[in-house]
């Protein structure tokens, strides 16, 4: 039982490591929300924010499950421009995504100090 625990630890491990270590390594979780993966693509901008306003931000999922931006609307451009590389051409999980469909999203962008 001993060697059996220490086995799996080591696997776990070993899994851990390996996946952490492989920058190509994408993980599809199915039941992920399309709130969290586009949180995930907009994560570490860098970007130096006075003020705290919201960006409305208009999308339609291609065939491929690519995002097309159709619209970006803010008082800021740099915003719009980065969200706009940041967004354009991603691939997006899962199962709840409407091909050809218009998406409006709305996006808080918060002041940095």
């Amino acid at each position: 039982m001993k060697n059996l625990k220490l086995f799996l630890a080591a696997f776990v491990f070993t899994v851990s490591t390996a996946t952490y270590a492989n920058p190509n390594f994408t993980f599809e979780e199915k039941n992920r929300s399309i709130s969290d993966q586009i949180e995930q693509m907009l994560l570490d901008s860098g970007l130096v924010i006075e003020e705290e306003f919201t960006v409305r931000v208009i999308f339609k999922v291609n065939e491929q499950r690519k995002i097309e931006i159709r619209l970006i609307k803010s008082p800021n451009e740099e915003v719009n421009s980065f969200l706009k590389r940041r967004l354009e051409n991603q691939k997006l999980y899962g199962n709840s995504w409407d091909v050809e469909k218009i998406y409006e999203l709305p996006v808080r962008v918060q002041a940095t100090r």
